[in-house]
C-alpha cells in the first residue's frame, strides 16, 4: 500500500542525517513510498546503525509488564522499583527489568469485530481462516485467495477504499479475476460511499485525493460490487461446501442470507490493553488511550468529536500529556490514540522527543537505560 504522506513527513531530520552520514541513499523528500519500501529504505537502515548495535532484539515479543514487587492495586513508592517485563522468545519466555518503559506496540494486532455495536457476530471466531483483518496484497501474493471468489468486504474507511481499488484491478485483469464478486457492508452515510475525508487532507495529500475519487467512481460504475448500506452482520456459518453463509440485518430489520468464500474485514483496530494490565494506567473511557493525552486531543478538537478534523489537524500536546499514574511508563505512537484513528507518524516522532525530555530530567538512574 502506498503511504498517503511524503517521505519527509514520515522520517526525522536526525534520522535522515545519520543515514546520509552512513552512506545510505535516501528517498527524495516528496517521494511517496509503499509501506514495504519505507521499511526497506528507512527503518531497516536505521536499525542497522552502529549506535543500535546489540540494542534491537529480533524474534521476541513483550507479553506482559508489571512493577517488580508490586501488584496493580498496591500503592506506595512504585517509582523506586524497576519494571518487570515478560518476554516471549522463539522457544521460551524470560523476565527482564527496565527503569523506564515505552509502549509503542501499535494497534494492528487487535482488529475490531464485525458484528453489532462492536461485538463479534455469531460464529465470527469460528471462521478466522476465511477472514482477513488487514489489507491483503491483492495484486501479489493474495491474488489466489481472492481471484474468482465471492468476497464480503466490511468497512468504509481508507483501507476499504484501497481494497475497492485493488479489487477493481483484480476484476479488470481478466482470467479468473474477472469472476470476482463482492458484497460490501458499510455504514449508512446518506448516499456517500466512504467515510468523509477532511478538506485539509484532500487538499494537501494528492495520493489520498486520487484514491477517494477513484474508489468513488468504481462504486458508482461497477457491476461486480453489491452494496449493503447500513446493514448489520448478525452471523457467520461455515457450510459443507466450504463457503460461509452470512446473515445480515437491513436497516428496516429484515434479515437476508447469502454465501461468500472470504471475508475482508477492514473495520479498524483497538489497543491491546492486556499488555499493561498490572500497571496503574488511567485510560479514556471512549478511546482507550491514556487519559491525559485523550483529554488534550478532545480539548483541541472542541466539544464535537465529529468536527471534521483529521490527521493533518493534529498537534503535539507536550511532555505532560504523555505522563501516566505509573511513573516512567509511556504509551506512544498509534496506541497512544487508542481507537482514535487520527494519528500521524510525525506526531509519534514528536512524542519521542518529549519523552526523552522527561527521561533526561529524571533521576540519574533513568539516564543509563530506558527501554
Amino acid at each position: 500500500m502506498r503511504l498517503f504522506t511524503p517521505f519527509h513527513m514520515n522520517s526525522t531530520g536526525l534520522g535522515r542525517e545519520r543515514l546520509r552520514a552512513a552512506g545510505v541513499k535516501l528517498p527524495a523528500d516528496e517521494e511517496i513510498l509503499t509501506g514495504a519500501a519505507f521499511r526497506e529504505r528507512y527503518l531497516l537502515p536505521l536499525a542497522r546503525l552502529e549506535e543500535l548495535s546489540g540494542v534491537v532484539v529480533e524474534g521476541a515479543r513483550v507479553i506482559a509488564i508489571a512493577r517488580d514487587g508490586f501488584t496493580k492495586a498496591r500503592t506506595g513508592s512504585r517509582a523506586g522499583s524497576p519494571f518487570l517485563l515478560r518476554i516471549q522468545g522463539a522457544r521460551d519466555a524470560r523476565l527482564e527489568r527496565a527503569d523506564a518503559v515505552i509502549d509503542a506496540s501499535g494497534v494492528y494486532a487487535t482488529p475490531n469485530a464485525t458484528g453489532p455495536s462492536g461485538l463479534p457476530a455469531d460464529g465470527e471466531e469460528r471462521i478466522q481462516e476465511h477472514l482477513e483483518s488487514h489489507l491483503p496484497d491483492l495484486p501479489g501474493e493474495a491474488r489466489p485467495r481472492y481471484a474468482g471468489r465471492r468476497i464480503l468486504l466490511v468497512g468504509d474507511g481508507r483501507s476499504a477504499a484501497t481494497a475497492v481499488a485493488d479489487l477493481d484491478e483484480l476484476v479488470r485483469s481478466g482470467g479468473e479475476g474477472a469472476k470476482t464478486r463482492v458484497d460490501w457492508v458499510h455504514r449508512a452515510r446518506g448516499g456517500s460511499a466512504f467515510a468523509p475525508i477532511p478538506r485539509t487532507e484532500l487538499e494537501q495529500l494528492p495520493v489520498l485525493r486520487e484514491l477517494d475519487q477513484r474508489a468513488g467512481r468504481i462504486v458508482r460504475e461497477s457491476s461486480w460490487l453489491r452494496r449493503h448500506e447500513g446493514a448489520t452482520i448478525l452471523a457467520y456459518r461455515a457450510i459443507p461446501s466450504g463457503a460461509i453463509e452470512v446473515t445480515l440485518s437491513d436497516p428496516p430489520g429484515k434479515e437476508r442470507r447469502f454465501e461468500v468464500d472470504r471475508v475482508l474485514a477492514l473495520v479498524g483496530y483497538r489497543p491491546d490493553l492486556s499488555l499493561f494490565r498490572e500497571l496503574q494506567i488511567h485510560l479514556c473511557y471512549a478511546s482507550e488511550g491514556p487519559m491525559a493525552l485523550a483529554a488534550a486531543i478532545l480539548g483541541a478538537q472542541g466539544s464535537d468529536p465529529a468536527s471534521g478534523k483529521g490527521c493533518l489537524d493534529q498537534v503535539a500536546h507536550g511532555p505532560e500529556s504523555l505522563k501516566n499514574p505509573e511513573p516512567d511508563f509511556y504509551v506512544l505512537g498509534a496506541k497512544s490514540y487508542g481507537r482514535n484513528p487520527n494519528f500521524l507518524l510525525s506526531l509519534g516522532h514528536r512524542q519521542i522527543e518529549d519523552v526523552m525530555t522527561l527521561l533526561g530530567a529524571a533521576e540519574p538512574r533513568l539516564n543509563a537505560a530506558a527501554r
